[in-house]
This record gives structure tokens, C-alpha cells and sequence, in this order.
């Protein structure tokens, strides 16, 4: 009844982090005006520093101890969230489980995991098939994954070729093109990644800049649903033959990520009609259900606040998120598939089909 007190929970809660989201409750609409108030913006500050959270570097604190292999990359992948898949014998690799030192204190992922892979004569093969750090063996006289690397957050940025062209019969004509592996932690799940060329910046081993061919003027980087990295070709104009080297390079990198995934449960599904569940800045509208012989049309709209792009026609993230019918006891019905209704900068409308012999009822 205080009002000291009800400023303190509020304090308290917000300062016990993210971790409490799942504990709060979504509906407050049995309690108080002010309840409901406060706990949302108890909600937003948590679910905001979650989404900052994530795009920040995993960190690994393992106290210094000699251990198998297998046994340090199983608790680098407990705190991080990171999947890593020993993918040697998937190679015709003999797996072997060699005894390394680790010792990290709230060390950056790839950097731990640069220095488990240095003691292992390990790499990164970065086009497994699913979103996940894959370990294979290094050849001889190859370098390190982490090979004049740049990390920013969870991300790791590797010039892996170079490409020069010089025209024989024109003269001033020709191309140079950098290629750059991007790769992301695997617990990442990239929308889309821009590069505007404007914001790249070269120099040479002089210090003189070279010149970014901005023709282009941003380059789209599509990104498979299941990769953890994606190319980037940087352009630059052909410099004199005197130019030895691309000492320097730096850029801005724009990438649109999702946060966390969350689910989202709608029960009387018979009697449903524009049922409405917001967590974060989306809202999922059950809008109705119908049945068609024995098919059943469940109508879903998701609306964000701002999405940014996210809901651009060449994306089709939104597509991948599950949708199922859940029994009674778990039993889980998978659609049939579905149908776009309507689609908008900030919503989307689904249609999703399910074949049942027996009553809607007893679904979720």
C-alpha cells in the first residue's frame, strides 16, 4: 500500500535482469492500473537490455585447468549458447580428444575459442548446414582461423581473397575486389546485412587512400536462414602498380537481428476471435478460426512496431517460425502448410492449415 515500497519492487525486479522475463507475467489485466503499468515498463527495460545483450560478444570464464577437448567445448557451448560440432570424421578425419589448458576469464567466444582450436590443431569449416561453429582439422601450413581476423561483438570479419584484373588492350581499365568472410556466432540468426561502400575506407602501405568504387552504393549480403557467415566483395578501384599491399581497411557493417525467439500460446481456439498476446515490440493477433471439410484455416496476423525491414519481400525469415496444434497430452500436429493473406512494412498475415479428423477442441 506504501508508495516507497511499490517504487522499490519496481527498482528490485528491473535490476535482477532479463532473466525474470519468462517469470513476469505477459496479461496483468486481473490486476491494478498501476500494477499493470509498472510491470510494463519493468517488461520493456528488461526485454531491452536482452536485445542489446545479444549482440554483444559471448563470454567464457573457465577457471585455468588442464581438460579433454570435448569436455571444454561442451562448457563453452553451457555459457554461451554457441553449437559446436566436432565435423572431422565427416571429412575422413581421425577424431581425437587431446588434453588442453584453459584459462578465460569472461574471454570473448571466438577468442576462447581461437586459443582451444591453436592447442588442438583445429579450424573452422564455415558452410556446415546447420547454424553451428563446425571443427575440422587444420591442414599443414595453413594459417589460423583467426588469421588477421577483426571481431566486433559477436561478429568476425577475415579477408579470404583477393582478386586484381588489368586491362591489356584499355588503358586506366581494370578492377580489384577484397573478399571478406563475415561470420556471427551461431546463436545469431542475421536477417540481413548491408554494407554501404561510402563507409569503407583503404590505405595502401604509404598511408594513401585508395579509392572505393561507390557505383554500387550499398551492397545487399543475403544470408541463408542455417549459415553462420556470408561474403562480402568490397570493390576498389585498380590503384598504380607501385601499390603493394591494402594495408588498411575499415567499414561499417549494418546488420539486422532478430531477439530472442519467444512463443506465443492461444487455447479455446474454436471460440477465438482478434486474441491478441504482445511480448516486446510484437503482437500476434489470432484473428479467427475456420473449418474448410477437414481442414481447419488458423488466421494469425504479427504486427512489430518497426521492423525495420525485416518484412522486405527478398526476406523470408518471417516464414520459418514454427506453427503447430498441441494436443492434449503434447501430441504436436504440424501444418499443412500456408498462405500469406496480406503483407505490409510492419505486419504480416499467415493462414495456416490443419488436416484433423477430430474436434478443435482439445488443441492449443
Amino acid at each position: 500500500p506504501r508508495l516507497e515500497d511499490r517504487e522499490a519492487a519496481e527498482k528490485e525486479l528491473t535490476a535482477m535482469g532479463p532473466a525474470i522475463l519468462e517469470l513476469l507475467p505477459i496479461d496483468a489485466t486481473d490486476s491494478s492500473a498501476e500494477v499493470q503499468q509498472r510491470l510494463g515498463r519493468v517488461r520493456q527495460k528488461l526485454e531491452q537490455a536482452m536485445a542489446t545483450a545479444a549482440v554483444e560478444a559471448s563470454r567464457v570464464t573457465m577457471p585455468k585447468q588442464t581438460m579433454p577437448l570435448s569436455k571444454a567445448l561442451e562448457e563453452m557451448v553451457r555459457q554461451t549458447g554457441n553449437r559446436v560440432i566436432d565435423h572431422r570424421s565427416r571429412f575422413a578425419e581421425q577424431p581425437i580428444d587431446p588434453e588442453i589448458t584453459v584459462d578465460f576469464d569472461k574471454t570473448p567466444f571466438w577468442e576462447a575459442l581461437d586459443k582451444v582450436m591453436e592447442q588442438a590443431d583445429l579450424t573452422v569449416y564455415p558452410f556446415g548446414d546447420e547454424r553451428a561453429v563446425y571443427l575440422v582439422d587444420r591442414a599443414p601450413n595453413t594459417p589460423t582461423f583467426g588469421w588477421k581476423a577483426c571481431q566486433s561483438g559477436p561478429f568476425r570479419f577475415i579477408p579470404s581473397e583477393l582478386i586484381a584484373k588489368r586491362s591489356l588492350n584499355v588503358a586506366n581499365e581494370g578492377m580489384l575486389r577484397l573478399n571478406v568472410l563475415a561470420v556471427w556466432e551461431p546463436r545469431l540468426a542475421p536477417i540481413g546485412l548491408t554494407q554501404k561502400l561510402k563507409e569503407v575506407k583503404a590505405f595502401d602501405e604509404d598511408g594513401n587512400g585508395l579509392p572505393v568504387d561507390v557505383q554500387l552504393g550499398e551492397i545487399e549480403i543475403p544470408v541463408n536462414p542455417n549459415a553462420m557467415s556470408a561474403r562480402i566483395g568490397i570493390p576498389l578501384v585498380l590503384p598504380a602498380r607501385r601499390v603493394q599491399e591494402i594495408a588498411k581497411l575499415g567499414g561499417t557493417l549494418d546488420a539486422l537481428v532478430p531477439g530472442p525467439v519467444e512463443t506465443f500460446r492461444f487455447d479455446k481456439l474454436p471460440q477465438a476471435k482478434e486474441a491478441r498476446q504482445r511480448v516486446a515490440g510484437a503482437t500476434v493477433t489470432l484473428q479467427r478460426v475456420r473449418k474448410n471439410d477437414q481442414i481447419w484455416e488458423v488466421e494469425i496476423r504479427v504486427r512489430f512496431d518497426e521492423a525495420n525491414d525485416a518484412l522486405a519481400s527478398h526476406r523470408g525469415w518471417i516464414f520459418n517460425n514454427e506453427a503447430f496444434l498441441e494436443g492434449p497430452e503434447g501430441a504436436r500436429i504440424e501444418n499443412e502448410g500456408f498462405e500469406t493473406r496480406m503483407q505490409t512494412r510492419n505486419e504480416i498475415g499467415l493462414i495456416y492449415l490443419f488436416y484433423l479428423e477430430d474436434s478443435l477442441e482439445k488443441y492449443v
